[in-house]
């Protein structure tokens, strides 16, 4: 498995998170699917992002709320996953990617709270009497988003080299049919959509969309 790759769009994920340019591309659906592009296998890192992001909808990062980093675990999963995955479809793998996933989620969101207790590091040693202050605060900012590009890439790249070793090891070892583990993602995934209606006004004022939305999956199976 080639890491650089992993790494390089780590860091944009990790960046656009919060620093620069926010345009949702650290959303799991999106950081998935092209992470899985730039391996070749759009359709696996398409399939990882869809249940990663059902899961990572119901986190809201308000303000300097701790909460787990959706994104850049998107990538070290799908890179995981495609390590350690043959070329067809492997169900027990991508449920044990996804639960991969789900955990590093959480020392994502540690690297970000880091993150933070270096960027008021950057801040309190901001001395307003120089010469060009607007300078020194413009390098400052420039040196944070820096190390959070940089933090992004290393979060990913490692949760990828991890899991790949993680579920390397699991493979031969797990013996469970190609329908469990796809039964188990769908009904994990639905039930997380159903929790998250209430967030969007629940059943009552969306169940238009719901019902579009189940139709549309069924007509995607249907499609197979």
């Amino acid at each position: 498995m080639n890491l650089i790759p992993v790494a390089l769009w780590g860091g944009v994920v990790g960046l656009d998170a919060a620093s620069f340019p926010q345009v949702m591309v650290s959303r799991p659906l999106v950081a998935a699917t092209l992470a899985g592009l730039l391996a070749g296998r759009p359709a696996d890192g398409f399939m990882l992002g869809v249940i990663l992001e059902a899961f990572a909808l119901l986190v809201l990062p308000v303000g300097a709320a701790r909460y787990p980093e959706a994104g850049t675990a998107a990538v070290a999963a799908v890179g995981a996953y495609l390590a350690a995955a043959p070329p067809e479809l492997d169900a027990p793998l991508l449920l044990a990617a996804t639960a991969f996933g789900l955990a590093w989620e959480r020392i994502g969101g540690l690297s970000v709270h880091a993150q933070r207790r270096l960027n008021e590091r950057l801040v309190l040693g901001w001395c307003e009497g120089r010469r060009r202050p607007d300078l020194e605060l413009e390098r400052r900012h420039l040196a944070a988003m820096g190390l959070d590009y940089l933090r992004g890439a290393v979060v990913a790249a490692s949760g990828a080299w991890l899991g790949a070793l993680a579920l390397g090891w699991l493979a031969p070892r797990w013996a469970l049919d190609a329908v469990s583990p796809v039964g188990l993602l769908v009904v994990a995934t639905a039930a997380v959509i159903g929790a998250v209606l209430q967030l969007f006004g629940g059943w009552g004022e969306r169940r238009l969309a719901f019902l579009l939305g189940i139709l549309c999956g069924f007509t995607l199976l249907l499609l197979r």
